[in-house]
């Protein structure tokens, strides 16, 4: 398999997302400057990592904050420091979660495939890096914040994690713009840690659909990591540079870092 080394904006996931590409899209920042005004009930208070904190949690709806421009992003993403020893980061620009729509032959399954491939509602500001450690080598990470205007990516992540839940779309075909069909399969870890409004933990890969039959052809896959915390969806998407290696999540402790981050930037 040709190592995954690029995070790309046109169809991340599928027939398109298979080729590298160092071109991002550029999104509009016409958000303008009002914010949601409905207000989430607060996180659960079970410990991230804690015994019982086995669950799926469930997305609560945008809460008032900052409509934050792609600019206040960037300066709210992780740094170098903030991540702690081993962590390298590379700035990165333009947008990277918001590519193609994948359309899922099982319709139910949709919500699924527009939280991963980032083509539900219109991004209306955005900043990412990328970043890697020391304790696993063979991975980078995209990360994103992602801020949206209204509730409807609020709902797509509700969807979402409502079906992750019931473990339901494990295995969903989807075509492209083209028509092309790319088979996905999900699995939805016990790990489920609950930070901010919202969090969704998934391990996804993808291929053709006679690649994908075979348990033993190599698969292109990525370690899916969301949290939203009000407007801003905060994303990271492990991959395996070789297939040597297995793509990890990133350590609760730095996601809530990030998490944190984001939180106080809506509250200035």
């Amino acid at each position: 398999m040709t190592p995954l080394l690029i995070f790309t904006a046109a169809c991340e996931f599928g027939s398109d997302g298979d080729k590298k590409a160092d071109k991002v899209d550029k999104v509009d920042n016409k958000g303008g400057e009002s914010a949601p005004t409905s207000i989430a009930p607060p996180p659960s208070s079970v410990a991230p990592g804690s015994s019982a904190d086995t669950r799926v949690p469930t997305s609560a709806g945008p809460v008032a904050g900052k409509a934050l421009t792609s600019a206040q992003l960037k300066a709210a993403l992780v740094t170098q420091n903030e991540l702690g020893t081993g962590w390298t980061v590379t700035p990165g620009d333009g947008a990277a979660y918001g590519s193609s729509p994948m359309k899922a032959v099982e319709v139910a399954c949709q919500p699924l495939l527009d939280v991963m491939t980032g083509a539900g509602p219109k991004a209306a500001a955005n900043a990412g890096e990328t970043l890697a450690t020391a304790a696993d080598k063979g991975t980078t990470t995209r990360l994103d914040l992602v801020r949206y205007d209204g509730d409807a990516f609020a709902k797509t992540l509700d969807a979402a994690v409502l079906i992750a839940s019931k473990h339901d779309c494990l295995e969903v075909v989807a075509t492209n713009v083209k028509g092309e069909r790319t088979a996905y399969r999900f699995d939805v870890g016990d790990h489920q840690p609950q930070f901010g409004d919202g969090a969704l933990w998934l391990d996804v890969m993808w291929g053709d659909e006679k690649t994908m039959a075979d348990p033993d052809a190599p698969t292109m896959t990525s370690r899916l990591q969301f949290v939203r915390v009000g407007s801003v969806l905060v994303r990271f998407d492990s991959r395996p540079e070789n297939t040597s290696f297995g793509a990890e999540y990133i350590p609760d402790a730095q996601v809530k870092t990030q998490a944190d981050k984001v939180a106080a930037a809506l509250k200035r």
